[in-house]
């Protein structure tokens, strides 16, 4: 007998990703607000931290997003002086996008604080159940990014 349609939409697994994310980023939010980041605008930060000079299209495959956010999400980011773009030597038409000097102090400290949330939120586990953790949101990690190869972008 199939789930019940309120059941589906109430899928404990789904509903506590859910969940998850949102105080992720609440908490995330909170503690940078004196420096007028978001988590999605230090998402896409970090993303070009791990590999500068990336186009649009790349950075919203990476941070699994569509491109007109992303593209609002970078234009605040160049109007506060963080990123800049750039064109590409071969294609014009191309723009790439990089991080400024302006970035390089708050790297570190921002990776602090993420790993600081992320002790809070595993404070009762044991490592077992952490390493368990982590292995089986690299399972659901793996499968779903299976699906999106399959059925093309996010947009």
């Amino acid at each position: 007998m199939a789930p019940a349609s309120s059941e589906i939409l109430d899928n404990p697994l789904t509903r506590q990703i859910h969940e998850l994310n949102l105080m992720v980023a609440r908490i995330f939010n909170q503690r940078v607000k004196h420096l007028g980041l978001t988590r999605t605008q230090w998402q896409t930060l970090f993303m070009l931290r791990r590999k500068d000079g990336q186009t649009q299209t790349e950075l919203a495959e990476r941070l699994v997003m569509a491109r007109p956010p992303l593209g609002k999400v970078v234009d605040r980011l160049e109007r506060e002086g963080w990123v800049e773009r750039r064109e590409d030597g071969n294609d014009r038409r191309v723009k790439r996008i990089f991080l400024t000097p302006k970035v390089g102090p708050l790297i570190d400290p921002l990776a602090e604080l993420v790993e600081g949330i992320c002790i809070e939120a595993t404070r009762n586990m044991t490592e077992r159940q952490r390493t368990t953790l982590h292995d089986l949101l690299d399972i659901a990690h793996t499968n779903l990014s299976e699906v999106i190869s399959r059925t093309g972008n996010c947009d």
